[in-house]
């Protein structure tokens, strides 16, 4: 990819290309990264003219689905910043002046901002490292809900820019706390709620009405169980890998067999393949959900499948956390 002098270019260029790689996760995602790489390159260049140099050493990091390499053909922005300890008193300032610029032009090149404004532009999420450490340390002792939030999204962030083991400190402390603090039972409480995509009587539970009547939300009913059921495997095993196939990947025989492992990592990607084949390229929010009617026979067969399996996932995985509360191990 060219080096571009603006937002504006890059915009058109993502326009223009991102056809060509939709239909492939990996591809999609690496094509992510490469349009947010030059816009935060733009970003550093644009502050420097006005502020200079950054003052330290920083790592930028992105998270929800772009963390996990996920991200459908539209994205919104979740991202943060970690920077080395100075004695530059101005460095949170021009961290976050950096993180306000990053934000803008992230708009500009096509991920609107995050609704619960996790940027870099946010001073919650713009630290440097004993601050994130300290901020960390927060949330895992007061473990309510919105701080165990914070931490999952925290968790599934990936370094993208900058200096990476100033986040890997940070990730590794935070499964070192998660496990000294016996924080997984919290964590899967968080992380319950799974809606159902399947009714009683075997027929997909899709939208009654709205824009997206009759269609399926897979985000939610597919989706979901597997990255949760992932995750809280990963962190009960401290695997810094943030991506779901990877996390599966990584999970030894003795906590997930390995034929099974196989078979949730196959689900997962069939799931993605579907998502890309069949949900509407208009916009974020399209981009979750599918339209059951649009699906063959045998699709809709193995959609089932997928759905049925990733709540069997899930399951697994909560009957071995609570096990193991019972039981004292965790």
């Amino acid at each position: 990819m060219a080096n571009f002098s603006d937002y504006s270019h890059i915009r058109a260029f993502r326009d223009q290309e991102i056809s060509h790689v939709w239909s492939s996760l990996t591809d999609l995602n690496e094509f992510h990264d490469e349009i947010i790489e030059q816009t935060v390159s733009i970003s550093m260049k644009t502050l420097q003219q006005t502020l200079g140099p950054p003052p330290s050493s920083f790592c930028f990091f992105i998270m929800g689905s772009g963390g996990r390499s996920e991200q459908g053909i539209w994205s919104d922005q979740d991202h943060g910043i970690v920077y080395d300890e100075t004695d530059n008193p101005r460095a949170q300032e021009y961290f976050l002046e950096l993180g306000k610029e990053i934000s803008e032009g992230l708009q500009v090149t096509g991920y609107k901002k995050c609704d619960g404004n996790v940027m870099a532009s946010n001073p919650l999420w713009c630290k440097p490292i004993e601050g994130w450490h300290a901020q960390l340390t927060t949330w895992i002792l007061d473990s309510s809900w919105e701080s165990i939030r914070h931490l999952l999204t925290f968790i599934d962030g990936r370094a993208l820019m900058g200096t990476e083991s100033l986040l890997t400190r940070l990730k590794k402390a935070v499964h070192h706390s998660i496990h000294h603090e016996h924080l997984l039972p919290r964590i899967l409480q968080n992380t319950m709620h799974i809606r159902k995509g399947i009714g009683i009587l075997g027929q997909f539970l899709v939208e009654s009405h709205g824009a997206f009547s009759g269609h399926l939300n897979v985000k939610e009913t597919a989706i979901f169980p597997y990255v949760n059921a992932a995750r809280l495997l990963a962190i009960r095993e401290k695997i810094l890998e943030t991506s779901t196939l990877d996390r599966l990947k990584h999970l030894p025989d003795s906590v997930l067999p390995f034929s099974k492992r196989k078979q949730s990592i196959e689900q997962f990607q069939q799931l993605q393949n579907l998502r890309l084949t069949f949900a509407s390229p208009l916009d974020y929010e399209s981009g979750h959900f599918i339209a059951i009617d649009q699906l063959s026979k045998q699709q809709r067969k193995m959609v089932k499948e997928i759905l049925k399996d990733g709540v069997h996932l899930f399951e697994y995985a909560r009957k071995l956390v609570e096990k193991e509360d019972f039981h004292g191990h965790e």
